[in-house]
């Protein structure tokens, strides 16, 4: 199973997601030309994406959904919800898949699961992707103001995290937004902060878990090197020896290898155990 985000942030987010041979995007919020350019940079072909999974209808998200999926042929699953407010994005052309949230479906080798967060969307929803034969699980959770019993429920035993680390809450409280944007932004339906983050990851950390990949970061009231170090310290006495890394706006992160990382985090020991029962 492999990972990687093509960007992240504020002005565009798009994940890929590859298990079984089969490969999706989590949102295609950027422009189908950056979409394409981008998944060229890590030797992808569009030929070889299954769908599209979209979160919730807010533009950083679902830019470039029609476009893509008119010009590859890519269908779009998304919540009922969600495909009544994107209208406007869509010709009518696109295959529409819809399911409801909280529900387990299949895109080829891939078992997504969608399930409520707290945003101030229509239906936002995260994801997790399990890879049928192998059992490898990553969870998706981005645009979230509250970490809900929910999401902690949906993420627990996954080996690759993509959590939200939007902003730092000094750096918002003194950043320049207006007054009621900062309220909305670290409010309960808004975005994730570095502290929660953190607190977030701490809790879902498992002998198990190869990678976080911290996303959404804000340009204006975040670095990615406080997201990162507000968890790192979060697991500094865990022992973790898993990925910690940042998901940037302008370029693609390397596609992660789940396995290599689950078994770096566990320094072999599940594998080792297999070969004394041998």
């Amino acid at each position: 199973m492999r990972v990687a985000a093509l960007g992240s942030g504020s002005r565009g987010n798009s994940l890929l997601v590859e298990g079984g041979g089969t490969r999706v995007l989590v949102d295609a919020g950027l422009s189908a030309r950056q979409i394409g350019r981008r998944l060229a940079m890590l030797d992808v072909a569009t030929e070889g994406i299954a769908a599209i999974v979209v979160t919730h209808e807010h533009r950083d998200h679902t830019r470039g959904i029609g476009v893509a999926a008119r010009r590859w042929g890519w269908p779009i699953y998304m919540s009922r919800r969600t495909a009544t407010v994107c209208s406007a994005l869509l010709s009518g052309e696109e295959e529409i898949r819809t399911f409801e949230r909280e529900t387990t479906f299949s895109v080829g080798n891939l078992e997504i699961r969608a399930f409520l967060t707290s945003h101030d969307a229509a239906d936002p929803l995260a994801v997790t992707l399990t890879d049928s034969a192998t059992g490898l699980k990553v969870g998706v959770a981005t645009d979230l103001g509250r970490p809900t019993g929910t999401v902690r429920d949906a993420l627990r035993g996954c080996h690759f995290l993509v959590l939200e680390a939007n902003h730092d809450d000094l750096l918002l409280r003194d950043g320049p937004y207006p007054w009621p944007v900062k309220e909305r932004i670290g409010g309960s339906r808004g975005h994730l902060s570095n502290r929660m983050a953190a607190e977030l990851a701490a809790e879902l950390l498992h002998p198990e878990l190869g990678g976080i990949l911290l996303a959404h970061v804000s340009e204006e009231c975040n670095e990615g090197r406080l997201a990162r170090e507000a968890v790192v310290g979060a697991l500094a006495d865990t022992g973790y020896r898993g990925l910690i890394d940042v998901a940037t706006q302008e370029r693609p992160t390397p596609l992660y290898d789940v396995s290599a990382l689950r078994h770096r985090a566990t320094g072999g020991r599940q594998f080792e155990l297999f070969s004394d029962l041998l």
